[in-house]
């Protein structure tokens, strides 16, 4: 079961939403579950040395989902925005990614 907590990006202070557990498997479906709740294009996926990152813009604000070693998490530029798909993500059903393919 994938968990959301609402937070914060030390370095540039972005509004972030932290998930668990660490996937890449959830990278790749949450992903697509936002290019297609929030319309925007499949983004290209950066192949990072130890994870995954993505950069999209929903409602003409930067955001981007990442995953490392250390973290997984989606961050936006705007904290209202971050707000809005914190509580679409939450409102899903518990086992939402579980059961799609």
């Amino acid at each position: 079961m994938v968990q959301w907590l609402k937070d914060r990006w030390v370095g540039n202070q972005w509004a972030s939403i932290a998930i668990t557990p660490e996937s890449e498997r959830y990278f790749f479906l949450i992903l697509e579950y936002l290019s297609r709740c929030y319309g925007f294009p499949m983004p290209r996926i950066i192949d990072l040395i130890d994870g995954y990152a993505a950069d999209f813009q929903i409602d003409g604000t930067h955001a981007t989902l990442d995953i490392d070693a250390y973290t997984f998490s989606i961050a936006f530029m705007d904290d209202a925005v971050r707000d809005r798909v914190f509580d679409d993500l939450q409102a899903l059903p518990d086992d939402y990614f579980e059961t799609i393919s």
